[in-house]
Formats: C-alpha cells, sequence, structure tokens
C-alpha cells in the first residue's frame, strides 16, 4: 500500500522524535479544542506545523484508518499530550488557586492552590 510507504518515508525524513514530538502537541491540542480551550497563540503554532488544512484533515484520516494496518508500539501508546505555548487555563503557573470543597454536609470548603487540571498531571485533561 502506498499509504504505508508515505508514512515510513515522513517519519524518515523528520525522525522518530520529531514525529512523537509532534504528535504530543497534537494530541495536546485536540484535548484543549473539545474543551474550547484552545487560544489563538495555540492555534496559530498549530497551523505553522500544520499549514495545509486538507492535508491535514487527509492524515488524520488515514492516521486513525492505519490503526487497524499496523500494530501501534506500546511506547506510542502511552504518548503524553503536551501544550505548545502557555497553558491556557493557569498561563503557565502549572496551579490554580480555588475553593475546595472538603465536606459539603457541613460546609467545610478551604481555599488554597491545587495543581492545574489541564497542564499538570500528564497533560491536558
Amino acid at each position: 500500500m502506498a499509504v504505508i510507504g508515505w508514512m515510513a518515508q515522513g517519519v524518515a525524513l523528520l525522525g522518530r522524535e520529531e514525529v512523537r514530538r509532534r504528535a504530543s502537541f497534537f494530541r495536546g491540542h485536540r484535548l484543549l479544542w473539545l474543551r474550547d480551550l484552545t487560544t489563538p497563540e495555540i492555534d496559530r503554532r498549530r497551523k505553522q506545523r500544520f499549514p495545509s488544512a486538507r492535508r491535514l484533515s487527509v492524515a488524520e484520516s488515514m492516521a486513525s484508518t492505519s490503526l487497524s494496518w499496523i500494530s501501534v508500539a506500546p511506547a506510542a501508546r502511552e504518548l503524553p499530550a503536551a501544550i505548545d505555548g502557555t497553558c491556557p487555563k493557569c498561563d503557565g503557573a502549572g496551579k490554580l488557586w480555588g475553593n475546595w470543597v472538603i465536606d459539603d454536609a457541613s460546609g467545610w470548603f478551604e481555599e488554597g492552590y491545587a495543581p492545574c487540571w489541564v497542564c499538570q498531571n500528564g497533560g491536558p485533561a
């Protein structure tokens, strides 16, 4: 199949680490987009990496279809999601201030910082 050959050629041209880096940013963008958290900066960087919307659409479609043709390495299955730029929720601080419910029945709340649920704990939630 020509598509598998093109995929192999692309990996050979970019290198495995660059493909993984781009895949992490792509996954991070997808997760942010699903929660309506993308920013113009994040969208701009994504467009720089994937300038042709048509080619990106075809690549996404073929990548999802190719999973039935090839076996995915365990390391690729556990690829982290990454944000290309500052976190849209905490502005890169890595933590959020909030009132945290300890016991709703007694009205016990505590204030303080907690890890950002978007950029901490393994990437975009």
